[in-house]
C-alpha cells in the first residue's frame, strides 16, 4: 500500500469515543441552528415536543424526527422556489443545484459562500487525500455541467487545492479518450457505467488506456465502484485503481474509499451516520444491512438532520488499515431501499445482479433488469448485449446458460435472458436506469 495521506489527521484518527463527543457537540449546535433559522424544523420539533436542549447524549438523537425528501419537495411546491427549510436567505446563495428527479419533482439546493468554498472544500479534500490525488496530478472531467451537482464540487475543490483540471464537457466519447491521452491525465472521474463505456470506446479505437498516465479513477453516482466485478473491469480497462465517491445532492458528498480499498469511509467529523432497519427504523445489529440515515454537522445553508437518503449499507467500525477511525461502509452503497425488490420470496439487490453480469466476458457492460408485475407468473428478465460481434451463437448460448446457472445458485431465482443487439440498450452518462418494473 502506498503512503497514507490525511487531510485532517487529528479528526480522521480520533479514538471512537472522542469522535462521538465531537459529533454530539456538533449535532447539538446544528439542531439549535435549524430550530432558530428554519421554519420547517422549528415546526417539526415543536410538534414532536422536542427541543435542542433535550439532546444530551448521542442516544438522545433517536428521539429527533426524521427528515425525508418528500417533505423537502412538498415544502418547495407549497412555498416556491425554496420552501421553508432553508436557513439562509436566497440572496446569500452562490451556487444552486437540484436533485436528479428520478423519484419525483427535483428538490432545489442552495449553497452560500461558506458551504461552497469551505465545507465543500473540506469534504473533497478528505476525498482527494483518501484517493492519493496530489497537486501534481491532472484530472480529466468527462461531463458537461448543468443543474445537477455531478462533478461541480469535486472539480472546484481540487482546482482550489492546485490540481490541474482538464474539462471534458460537450465532447464525444472518442474525443474524450483522445483528450485523456493528449493531456496526460493521471486521474479520471465518472459514473461506473460511463467509465466502462469510455474504456471500451478506447479499446474499439485501438488505444491503450493502461499504457497511459492514468493511475486513479474516481467513480460516483452508482454502486458500481464497490461491486467487485465492476471495479475489477474498470481497473483492467484503465490500468488504474478505482475508488468510490458517495453523496447526494441534498446532503452533499459524505463518503470516500481510501487507498486500502476496504470499504467507503464516512466523514464522521462532518456527518453523523445511523444504520437502521428500513421497516422498524431501529438500529440494526453489527454487520447487518440497514438504511443509512445522515445528519449534516457543519452545513449552514440547508442542514438536514436525520435525513433518510434510502441507501442500504453495512457499517464497519473497526479501524481501517489506512489508520482512519471513521466508520466504513463494507461494499459501499449496497443498493437503495426503494430499489431492492422481492421476487419469488427473495430480497434482491440490483447491485448483486450487476456483479454477476460483469463477470461474463461475452456480455457487454450494458444491461437491464425487468421485474414482472406481481402475480403475472412471468420470470424476471435480464437483457444484455454481446460484448462484440465476433462472439458466435454457440459461445453466446453457452455463456447465457452458465450465467443462468450461476444466477440460480447465487440468488436462488431462475431468470430469462434476452440478448439485445449491440447498441440497442440505452447508454447513460449520469445515473443509469437499469431496473424496470412492469405494471
Amino acid at each position: 500500500m502506498e503512503e497514507v495521506r490525511y487531510w485532517q489527521e487529528e479528526t480522521e484518527t480520533l479514538p471512537r469515543e472522542e469522535l462521538g463527543a465531537l459529533q454530539l457537540k456538533r449535532f447539538q449546535e446544528r439542531m439549535a441552528y435549524v430550530y432558530k433559522y428554519s421554519s420547517m424544523y422549528k415546526r417539526k420539533y415543536d410538534e414532536a415536543g422536542i427541543k435542542p436542549k433535550d439532546i444530551r447524549t448521542l442516544e438522545d438523537i433517536k428521539n429527533v424526527p426524521f427528515t425525508i425528501k418528500e417533505e423537502l419537495r412538498e415544502s418547495q411546491v407549497r412555498i416556491p422556489p425554496w420552501g421553508d427549510f432553508m436557513c439562509v436567505p436566497p440572496e446569500e446563495g452562490v451556487r444552486v443545484f437540484q436533485t436528479t428527479g428520478t423519484t419525483g419533482i427535483p428538490v432545489k439546493v442552495l449553497l452560500n459562500r461558506k458551504d461552497w468554498t469551505e465545507n465543500f472544500y473540506d469534504q473533497f479534500m478528505h476525498f482527494m487525500y483518501g484517493y492519493g490525488i496530489k497537486t501534481s496530478d491532472i484530472l480529466f472531467v468527462p461531463f458537461g455541467y448543468g443543474l445537477y451537482i455531478a462533478w461541480w464540487g469535486f472539480q472546484a475543490a481540487l482546482e482550489q487545492a492546485g490540481v490541474m483540471i482538464v474539462p471534458g464537457g460537450a465532447q464525444s466519447s472518442q474525443d474524450r479518450v483522445r483528450n485523456i491521452l493528449d493531456w496526460d491525465a493521471t486521474a479520471v472521474c465518472g459514473t461506473p457505467t460511463y467509465l466502462l463505456h469510455l474504456g471500451e470506446t478506447a479499446k474499439k479505437m485501438g488505444l491503450s488506456l493502461p499504457d497511459s498516465k492514468v493511475r486513479i479513477i474516481v467513480a460516483a453516482g452508482e454502486p458500481g465502484a464497490n461491486v467487485p466485478a465492476t471495479k475489477a473491469a474498470i481497473e483492467e480497462l484503465y490500468g488504474a485503481k478505482c475508488y468510490d465517491d458517495i453523496g447526494s445532492s441534498e446532503i452533499s458528498n459524505f463518503g470516500f474509499e481510501c487507498i486500502a480499498q476496504k470499504g467507503t469511509h464516512i466523514i464522521e467529523s462532518m456527518f453523523y451516520a445511523e444504520c437502521l432497519d428500513p421497516d422498524t427504523l431501529e438500529p440494526v445489529g453489527p454487520g447487518e444491512v440497514g438504511e443509512l440515515v445522515l445528519s449534516n454537522l457543519c452545513t449552514e445553508s440547508m442542514p438536514l438532520l436525520r435525513y433518510r437518503i434510502k441507501d442500504l449499507v453495512r457499517f464497519n467500525k473497526d479501524q481501517c488499515d489506512c489508520g482512519r477511525t471513521f466508520l466504513r461502509l463494507d461494499g459501499g452503497i449496497l443498493g437503495r431501499s426503494d430499489d431492492m425488490f422481492q421476487f419469488a420470496g427473495v430480497n434482491i439487490f440490483p447491485s448483486g445482479i450487476e456483479n454477476l453480469i460483469r463477470q461474463v466476458e461475452e456480455f457487454s457492460s450494458e444491461y437491464q433488469i425487468v421485474v414482472p408485475k406481481l402475480g403475472s407468473g412471468k420470470r424476471m428478465k435480464i437483457r444484455v448485449e454481446p460484448a462484440s460481434n465476433q462472439i458466435s451463437e454457440v459461445e453466446m448460448d453457452q455463456a447465457v446458460q452458465q450465467f443462468i446457472d450461476t444466477f440460480k445458485y447465487r440468488i436462488t431465482v431462475t431468470p430469462d435472458v434476452e440478448i439485445a443487439k449491440i447498441g440497442e440498450l440505452p447508454r447513460f452518462e449520469l445515473k443509469a436506469k437499469r431496473l424496470i418494473r412492469e405494471t
